[in-house]
């Protein structure tokens, strides 16, 4: 039986199992859990086969000497190795007993978006939120505060006023505290961004680092300190209208943005990815994008399947 159409989640499960077998360290841990979780379920082996004729794609000479932790970051998914393989073998398991199910947004008060996914949500007190592909937040509202965690991706937010409930935005790096605003904030693994649309907000990190936050400003903070405060560009929230615009970027932050809206693995060579530009891309066709920034750049695209893209110098 052909898999024309495969379950998203195998899709992305399959290009982590790819990055971590193609090293040379791969650990016996690991080919046990990925044999489990072969074993799990028929459409894993499906899918593992239909990346370009499987594991033989990483015994090519054009991604045998890559770093399984540079390939791990070219795939937009949990990519702490320990944390996979664990989860893999408890998520196996769970397959052969429960099947896989597919199409959930809402779980005890969280809400999805998949790849490729932006999704725009009316919260309780009227506040308008906006996730972008591929994250992930717990809402918790109660009397006393607005209380949205972050748990993964990005969010745009035009905060309903409410004067006796602050609307905070939270993060394993700090709070964002606001009563009437729009902002933006993306979470990354070390560090969080906001950006100022409208209004103002003060940033509070978990060890007390606190920084007032004006309209057209940006702010990376971590759990310690304000890392860095900067002028908006003015291309931050162009994702909510499914565009990516790019003034004076690396190619790096393109690919990184890119990544949130292709399955599979999105590699950039790092000869490459510090190549600076600008212009306006689609986000939900992203082989054209890939094409336009081939056309401008001096870089290569190669299609190894179509869920594994290189891109090299020419």
């Amino acid at each position: 039986m052909r898999l024309s159409r495969p379950d998203a989640a195998v899709v992305d499960e399959a290009a982590l199992w790819m990055a971590l077998l193609q090293s040379e360290h791969v650990t016996d841990q690991e080919r046990e859990a990925f044999e489990a979780w072969c074993g799990a379920d028929i459409r894993h082996q499906q899918v593992i086969d239909q990346m370009s004729g499987g594991l033989r794609l990483l015994r090519t000479s054009a991604l045998h000497r890559v770093p399984s932790q540079s390939v791990l970051h070219s795939v937009n998914a949990p990519s702490s190795r320990r944390r996979f393989v664990a989860g893999s073998l408890v998520v196996a398991l769970a397959a052969v007993v429960l099947g896989r199910r597919e199409g959930w947004r809402w779980s005890s008060g969280e809400l999805y978006t998949g790849t490729g996914e932006r999704k725009q949500f009316t919260l309780e007190d009227g506040s308008l939120l906006t996730l972008n592909a591929r994250s992930r937040v717990t809402n918790l509202f109660d009397a006393h505060q607005r209380l949205l965690e972050l748990r993964a991706g990005e969010l745009w937010v035009d905060v309903a006023k409410d004067a006796g409930r602050p609307f905070v935005v939270q993060t394993d790096h700090g709070q964002i505290r606001a009563l009437g605003t729009q902002f933006l904030v993306q979470r990354g693994e070390d560090s969080t961004r906001l950006v100022m649309l409208h209004s103002r907000v003060e940033v509070v990190t978990r060890e007390g680092a606190r920084q007032v936050v004006e309209a057209g400003q940006s702010v990376r903070f971590d759990e310690h300190t304000i890392l860095a405060v900067e002028h908006t560009k003015g291309d931050e929230s162009a994702w909510t209208q499914g565009r990516l615009e790019v003034h004076d970027r690396t190619l790096a932050e393109v690919i990184d943005s890119l990544g949130n809206y292709r399955r599979g693995i999105l590699r950039l060579n790092p000869q490459v990815a510090g190549l600076r530009l600008s212009g306006i891309y689609p986000l939900d066709d992203t082989d054209r994008t890939l094409l336009l920034l081939q056309h401008s750049l001096p870089i290569r695209v190669t299609y190894h399947s179509a869920y594994w893209v290189s891109i090299d110098p020419r």
